[in-house]
């Protein structure tokens, strides 16, 4: 059985693709939606004060989206505006 090979002639190797050793482009990956109640578990319905980088690290753990739509989501003049307030360096939920 002849191996396949790749648009050089040469046998592909693993983690290659037809048109050289670039591998092939990653699927469109979904957009995450972050909804006002996964917020507010993250600040236990107005129960605590996190700082920002934390609150974005705990929606990050806990619904598996990327760090930068967590921080887009708590944003003082973002999607969640009316519910997040600011105390210095700390966010609130109310």
């Amino acid at each position: 059985m002849m191996p396949d090979l790749n648009w050089l002639g040469w046998p592909i190797g693993p983690g290659e693709s037809y048109y050289g050793g670039k591998p092939a482009a990653k699927k469109h990956q979904h957009f995450a939606v972050i909804r006002e109640s996964d917020v507010a578990e993250v600040f236990g319905n107005g129960a605590y004060k996190l700082p920002r980088a934390e609150a974005a690290k705990l929606l990050e753990a806990l619904h598996g989206v990327h760090r930068t739509t967590c921080y887009r989501a708590l944003r003082l003049n973002g999607r969640f505006s009316r519910h997040l307030r600011a105390d210095g360096t700390t966010l609130t939920w109310s």
